[in-house]
């Protein structure tokens, strides 16, 4: 089954605010603080969109949307960041993330940022792990209490990749 991987296209952005809700309550327990945070990232892309240095990509697998990723100025001109990041449950272990991620980089590249930043959270284990195989490093750790309804404390961890001129 082929992925295919695109840039979104009006009216998706509901897609990754619903996809983050679901997985973020479901999986880990996290409750409105980070809902809201994921939701207006995801419904404010459309007009924020400052130019085409930056793009929400949809992945599809057999004409249904299997997960996202979304690359992002930040207020360094050669910095992007990677932001959103989701695979549907169904759809993990399938390259739905490595194509997301692969689309990302060529993106990053293309668009000329020199650096890469992200920020996961500690539970997130296997994100954490593909991020690091693409060479992101951790470089700030800090506490967060406000996401886990119960107040259960998680690390938000600011991770970091130096992209190279040649073709990833």
């Amino acid at each position: 089954m082929k992925i295919d991987v695109r840039p979104y296209q009006a009216g998706e952005e509901r897609y990754v605010a619903e996809l983050h809700e679901r997985l973020y309550k479901e999986e880990c327990g996290w409750g409105p603080a980070f809902i809201d945070y994921a939701t207006d990232i995801a419904l404010r892309f459309p007009e924020r969109k400052a130019s085409d240095r930056e793009e929400l990509f949809i992945a599809e697998r057999d004409g249904r949307p299997a997960g996202c990723i979304m690359l992002c100025q930040t207020e360094d001109p050669a910095v992007g960041q990677l932001r959103l990041f989701a695979v549907e449950k169904n759809e993990r272990r399938g390259g739905v993330g490595t194509a997301l991620l692969n689309a990302l980089m060529k993106k990053a590249q293309s668009a000329g940022y020199r650096k890469l930043i992200l920020w996961t959270a500690s539970p997130l284990t296997a994100a954490i792990h593909s991020y690091e195989k693409l060479g992101f490093r951790a470089v700030e750790s800090v506490e967060n209490r406000t996401w886990s309804v119960d107040g259960i404390p998680l690390d938000e961890i600011k991770m970091e990749l130096t992209l190279h001129n040649s073709v990833i």
